[in-house]
């Protein structure tokens, strides 16, 4: 699949300059359905926490100052991002089923509230297509990027058709691919 990118770059904060992908020309009807298959913890936030996602080759795919009750996933020591919607938004941990989450277990860790969680939303993937160091601006909202490097997936989300990234080891990991193409629900 050859992917559309503008004619900017973004540099991230290791310094590396990556192509900004033009998500609107982005074709999904190759791709495949899937859904995170695996069970994430989620912690609330306290004010001023700095969450860095760190991809598999250890460079910052993204970073976020969160405000207290936001929701913090957490799907490995490296694999930590603090969600949020199109508009910058950050999700609230309060309502985190309401963003297509069941939630599993709730517990007390550390003083922090915290929950189990497994989705039950699925995506549309284009599994491993990113080759070049990649940008979506804006992904979480003005100036908030998402970083992709080689061997990320695009995903695309059914129900908004935002599209956002998934580092190689964190999709060979955490999702699956379903067999058949199931309706919205």
């Amino acid at each position: 699949m050859e992917l559309v990118y503008t004619n900017e770059s973004i540099m991230n904060e290791d310094g590396i300059s990556c192509f900004v992908l033009d998500v609107d020309k982005i074709d999904f009807s190759t791709g495949v359905l899937g859904r995170k298959k695996t069970i994430t913890k989620v912690v609330r936030a306290y004010e001023g926490e700095v969450i860095e996602t760190i991809n598999s080759k250890g460079l910052v795919e993204s970073s976020y100052v969160t405000k207290e009750g936001d929701a913090i996933f957490i799907n490995g020591p490296r694999d930590v991002y603090a969600p949020r919607d199109e508009n910058g938004v950050s999700w609230k941990f309060d309502s985190i089923a309401s963003y297509g989450y069941d939630i599993c277990k709730r517990y007390v860790e550390n003083n922090r509230d915290c929950v189990d969680i497994i989705s039950n939303k699925t995506s549309m993937l284009l599994p491993h297509v990113i080759l070049i160091p990649s940008c979506i601006k804006n992904a979480w909202g003005e100036g908030f990027h998402q970083f992709l490097f080689e061997g990320a997936t695009l995903k695309q989300d059914r129900d908004t058709l935002r599209v956002t990234g998934i580092d190689s080891q964190a999709y060979d990991r955490t999702w699956e691919v379903l067999d058949t193409v199931k309706q919205k629900s």
